[in-house]
């Protein structure tokens, strides 16, 4: 209690009793999606595989090994490359601009790989090379998502990606993963760019790519012959 002058007056003001408010609990929600509850991060930043985001070996092992130290890139860099803007609502580091970069070092890459065998039947030539090649079907599907996709499904580079379908159970296109495992391997490109220059990123694909087991232009070549048998 206390005496106070207000309005012209001395008044006796009493203390303002207020009850003890509760301590605050937040839930964290698990399983599917409910208005107005917090999701747990753990089962938001895991995957349908159940593999947890981050820089852990297991999931950084397929690309690193496929890597190998000649074309290493760094742990924050790998974990970019295999995260899709799909995954965690988009507020993890995701590939989309390594994916860019990597695509038009790709297809700039593949343009020289297919005009590469001189050709004198040909009258339109440019400096002995046939430059008609690059409107191939061939030519097209060597820096192709779907070629992409199955080269990375085929050396298991995709066994850990960090994305989201709306249904995993549907096939490989179907579900979104063969756009992802390429845009997976674009990034790849584009990483190894970004740490070790363009030269580098050309001796990569080169290497890693063109003279691989299945190749990615065996894998082309097959895309190819099942879309003229269709």
């Amino acid at each position: 209690m206390s005496i106070r002058f207000v309005g012209g007056k001395w008044r006796v003001i009493s203390p303002i009793f207020r009850a003890s408010c509760p301590a605050r609990h937040l839930y964290l929600h698990k399983g599917p999606r409910v208005s107005g509850l917090k999701r747990d991060p753990d089962e938001v930043f895991t995957t349908f595989t159940a593999h947890k985001y981050g820089e852990n070996a297991d999931n950084l092992r397929p690309i690193k090994q496929f890597l190998d130290d000649k074309y290493a890139i760094s742990d924050e860099l790998a974990l970019q490359v295999l995260t899709h803007k799909s995954f965690g609502n988009g507020i993890k580091p995701y590939n989309e601009k390594l994916s860019a970069m990597g695509s038009k070092v790709l297809n700039l890459y593949c343009a020289k790989y297919t005009t590469d065998t001189p050709t004198t039947a040909n009258e339109n030539a440019i400096d002995g090379k046939n430059v008609d090649v690059l409107g191939s079907p061939m030519a097209k599907e060597l820096a192709g998502r779907l070629a992409l996709g199955l080269f990375a499904k085929s050396h298991k580079l995709n066994q850990v990606l960090f994305w989201k379908s709306y249904n995993h159970s549907l096939g490989f296109e179907a579900s979104g993963e063969m756009k992802v495992s390429a845009q997976m391997m674009y990034a790849l490109i584009g990483a190894v760019t970004f740490t070790h220059g363009k030269t580098v990123a050309e001796e990569f694909i080169s290497e890693k790519l063109m003279k691989a087991s299945p190749s990615l232009e065996e894998i082309s070549a097959s895309v190819v012959e099942n879309v003229n048998r269709a």
